[in-house]
């Protein structure tokens, strides 16, 4: 084998043992089967929240898009609907107040009980 044949084989085998890393990494980055965060760009909800309280989405800091995303996974039909009467009715002071003026944005606009109780347990101010 002359100088040249072994460098070369060298290399090929030095590139298959990397393309071996990379896949065995990408691998194991898909093996786990689960994945945290939301599926929606930019929604936020990486916090924590204590047993039995959904982390609420601020309506105040929150696109209409995340606004969307939060309240699909609450269950609310017509998510985007629900963010964009939201939104448009900003600014919504923070504490009890801007509660009390969500509670009556959802009135305004006529939402049952079930669909107020289903919002106001995923948005805040």
């Amino acid at each position: 084998m002359t100088t040249s044949s072994r460098t070369t084989t060298a290399k090929r085998r030095i590139a298959a043992g990397v393309l071996a890393g990379v896949a065995a990494l990408s691998l194991a980055g898909c093996a786990g089967g689960s994945r945290s965060g939301s599926d929606q760009p930019g929604v936020d909800n990486t916090e924590t929240a204590a047993p039995n309280q959904p982390v609420k989405t601020s309506i105040s800091t929150s696109s209409e898009k995340d606004l969307a995303a939060a309240l699909r996974t609450n269950g609310v039909d017509d998510p985007e609907n629900w963010a964009q009467i939201l939104v448009q009715n900003k600014p919504y002071p923070a504490g009890a107040e801007g509660t009390q003026k969500i509670q009556q944005v959802l009135q305004q606009f006529q939402a049952s009980p079930d669909l107020s109780a289903k919002i106001t347990n995923v948005v805040e101010p």
